[in-house]
């Protein structure tokens, strides 16, 4: 699959099923938002007072308060940071099962991803502790390096010092990035090929093997797409609870407006930026088992046999792990060519030849059963 192949996708099977995409999205990040925009409500409504007595007396209590903001919403709003990760670490796994499944030619209901990905959220929180554990590990490195650029400026000479910050400090932002990049696919790796949370970051490593800069490059694009959207999205409802909290500071009324308006800006910027992000990173994911294991080579003739595909499919044969693709090449079109056969995947749809578990034959009107290319799914290919 190309880049438009994968972003096409991306969109495409939130356009195609939005009950099960936007729908677990909304419903997840509506539950797991809660109490981050309650911290935030108060917050917001804390700097509104703040700012109101700094204008009345520039001189007064407010300006020389370090802490003017209550404990309570500060607490409030970085537990719900921690809450809103845990809604996040659900959602990946659910519409990696969404996206696996409309890969398929299916479409999930939200039951049927919650089956899918019911059994594997132990695994998929799992992976994101380890990742958390790395990202600790690396914050020790990182304030190991700033004492250690301290002690060397002040025990031996400033410049050594200097070096040692300049040097190392873009270092460990390398090592960070190259670390996420090679370990971004353990989620939709723990929930298709039902592995553990350290087999799915093992797998993950050896799959981005070679593949590293492709990845970094297709992520780096989709968290840009999404910042933008997310910004345009939250910032509007960010803005005029802050406005409303400097307006009317004293109000009874003004926190609980200010609280509803971050509460709905998190949630449509979440329920609508994260499937996108997950998809990329679940069709990234099946590319790169295409490229390297013949996948696509494996749908086909499950497909042609009459086959009812699910998500089992995309568990490996430990003898297939690991094999080359096969003689087919990826064709202009984004689209995988086997020997002797026309692209069936990432043109417009996935073609086998037959309905998945139908006798059917492929439609002549350039529909396909599935898949997500330039022309998505259900469009004329």
């Amino acid at each position: 699959m190309t880049l438009g192949d994968i972003y096409n996708g991306a969109f495409g099977y939130i356009r195609q099923n939005p009950k099960a995409t936007l729908g677990l999205a909304l419903i997840v990040t509506a539950l797991f938002s809660i109490v981050s925009s309650i911290g935030m409500g108060g917050y917001l409504a804390d700097y509104g007072r703040v700012m109101q007595e700094t204008l009345d007396d520039p001189s007064g209590p407010a300006a020389g308060d370090p802490t003017p903001f209550e404990l309570w919403s500060i607490v409030t709003m970085y537990a719900g940071i921690l809450v809103s990760y845990i809604g996040q670490i659900v959602l990946t796994g659910l519409l990696a099962a969404v996206v696996g499944l409309a890969v398929l030619g299916r479409r999930p209901t939200m039951r049927e991803a919650l089956q899918v990905a019911r059994g594997r959220l132990p695994a998929v929180f799992g992976v994101a502790l380890l990742l958390l554990l790395l990202i600790l590990l690396w914050t020790a490195l990182a304030v190991g390096l700033i004492f250690g650029a301290v002690l060397l400026g002040t025990a031996v000479h400033p410049v050594a010092g200097v070096v040692t910050g300049v040097l190392g400090v873009p270092a460990l932002i390398v090592l960070a990035v190259w670390i996420y990049v090679r370990t971004s696919l353990a989620m939709p790796v723990a929930v298709l090929e039902r592995a553990g949370p350290a087999s799915a970051l093992a797998r993950s490593w050896r799959l981005t093997h070679h593949s590293w800069w492709r990845v970094f490059g297709l992520l780096l694009l989709a968290q840009i797409l999404v910042s933008i959207v997310v910004n345009l999205l939250s910032t509007p409802f960010t803005g005029a609870a802050m406005v409303l909290a400097f307006i009317a500071p004293e109000s009874a009324w003004a926190p609980a407006v200010a609280t509803a308006l971050a509460y709905v800006g998190t949630v449509l910027a979440g329920a609508l930026g994260t499937p996108f992000v997950i998809g990329v990173t679940t069709l990234l994911y099946i590319d790169l088992r295409m490229r390297r294991e013949g996948l696509d080579l494996k749908l086909q003739a499950a497909t042609q046999s009459g086959e009812h595909l699910d998500a089992e499919v995309y568990v490996p044969d430990e003898a297939a792990a690991g094999a080359p693709a096969g003689s087919g090449s990826y064709g202009q079109s984004g689209g995988y060519t086997p020997p002797g056969g026309d692209p069936y995947y990432g043109g417009g749809a996935y073609y086998g030849g037959a309905q998945p578990g139908t006798s059917q034959s492929r439609p002549q009107d350039g529909h396909g059963w599935g898949g997500y290319g330039q022309g998505g799914p259900g469009t004329s290919a």
